[in-house]
């Protein structure tokens, strides 16, 4: 048990989750996934240990189990883009320690598929995760950019149901999926639905292609790809499903991408986790890639905007209609569908979707949103308090000037809270009440 040194806001802030929540125990929390929203959850300076990059960061407080391997902290690196910003793991009074494996490998834990959360989470110079380097079998939560599927959720229900009862899914941010490239004799990047489609839809194979209308440029495009299960590659290829088929191109969102487009194209490059893949891009001459916009300016590599839209550049918090956050649904690739097995109504309720093609009008327009998913029951006490705090954190507000603002901490750039509405606010909080028992 333990605390953590907090600022003054943000001790104000934790002491009102703890009166919301009527207890002022402090708690750890174990929990591991989705690389995407890793700089805004536990800060970019997993990029700054040595000789490896981290995939494992955590509060300072927390020593066990001991590993053999680079830890970061819940920091953002001095120098960086997010100098001087508080990620929002480190924004509570409870400790948290997060392993970056990608949503695949987090759902798999999640539903101990194969993998159990006190497997080695390893660093970047380690085989692919095996766990979340956690205490226990079972994670306290998980990120994931892929929402739960049908087979999901029937993996939980044979292996889980009878311990947990249910799968609580929220909705947690959104976060805009960069291009990032490296072609010398580009010095900016402009694409459009067609171009991007063409690109990961292995039509437009060369820097000369037309299509592109880049003068004096050639040489192969090498497209760099997630290898490892991907909610990022969930995303990317839902877009890619929305906006490719006016111009002929088939693809199907799925976290595995080379199966999302029908096979890697020809020289394609596979890497793990997003800063694999932006890292891949820096190393390969013609490259181009996917990842999120953090990740890519951590790396300070180059990217694309996409009409004439900066990822970089995104709203501070999204206005989304209560509609757009749908309940009782598991989503198949486009499709959504009802929950499998038998779940009571207010089980069932607590699966919280947001449709992948809600758009984000007058903005980036490829976006990621972002889970952190948990049981709905079995936790101790003090965990499901903590879980709460953890979780109220991204749908707290506070009045700055007499302006209803995010009460959360300020997030790197690329990045927005999903809350500005109210109704889709209050909807929200009630699942978070509700739904983590």
């Amino acid at each position: 048990m333990h605390r953590n040194t907090l600022s003054l806001s943000r001790i104000a802030f934790a002491t009102a989750l703890v009166i919301a929540a009527g207890s002022a125990t402090a708690a750890d929390l174990y929990g591991g996934g989705a690389t995407f929203p890793a700089p805004a959850y536990v800060g970019d300076a997993y990029n700054a240990t040595t000789p490896n990059k981290a995939r494992l960061s955590r509060a300072a407080s927390i020593i066990a189990p001991a590993v053999g391997f680079n830890v970061a902290g819940l920091s953002n690196s001095a120098t960086g883009p997010s100098a001087g910003k508080t990620p929002v793991f480190a924004f509570v009074a409870d400790g948290l320690s997060y392993c970056q494996t990608g949503s695949g490998t987090g759902k798999k834990v999640l539903n101990q598929d194969t993998v159990a959360a006190n497997g080695a989470c390893g660093d970047a110079a380690s085989p692919a995760a095996t766990g979340f380097s956690a205490l226990s079998p079972t994670p306290d939560f998980i990120g994931t950019d892929s929402p739960t599927s049908t087979a999901d959720y029937t993996t939980f229900n044979t292996n889980m149901q009878a311990t947990r009862g249910a799968i609580t899914q929220i909705p947690v941010l959104a976060g805009a999926i960069g291009i990032p490239y490296n072609k010398s004799t580009v010095a900016s990047l402009d694409l459009n639905a067609e171009k991007v489609c063409k690109i990961f839809g292995k039509v437009v194979t060369n820097w000369s292609d037309p299509v592109l209308g880049l003068s004096g440029v050639s040489g192969p495009i090498t497209v760099v790809y997630r290898t490892d299960g991907s909610g990022t590659s969930f995303a990317f290829s839902s877009y890619l499903s929305s906006a490719c088929a006016s111009f002929g191109i088939s693809i199907t969102p799925n976290q595995n991408f080379a199966t999302a487009v029908g096979g890697a194209g020809a020289g394609w490059v596979g890497a793990n986790g997003n800063g694999g893949v932006v890292s891949a891009v820096k190393n390969t001459a013609g490259a181009i890639a996917y990842a999120d916009i953090a990740e890519i300016l951590a790396q300070s590599a180059t990217y694309a905007k996409v009409n004439t839209f900066d990822p970089a550049v995104m709203p501070v918090w999204l206005n989304l209609t209560g509609a757009s956050l749908v309940s009782n649904k598991v989503l198949d690739g486009a499709t959504q569908n009802a929950i499998p097995g038998t779940h009571s109504a207010a089980e069932q309720t607590c699966m919280k979707l947001i449709p992948p093609n809600t758009n984000v009008s007058g903005a980036y327009p490829i976006v990621a949103y972002t889970y952190i998913n948990t049981y709905y029951t079995g936790h101790a006490a003090t965990q499901s308090t903590a879980l709460k705090n953890l979780l109220r954190v991204f749908y707290s507000t506070k009045l700055v000037g007499g302006v209803t603002v995010p009460g959360g901490p300020d997030l790197p750039k690329g990045y927005s809270y999903l809350h500005q509405n109210s109704v889709f606010r209050g909807q929200a909080n009630t699942a978070i009440n509700n739904c983590v028992n």
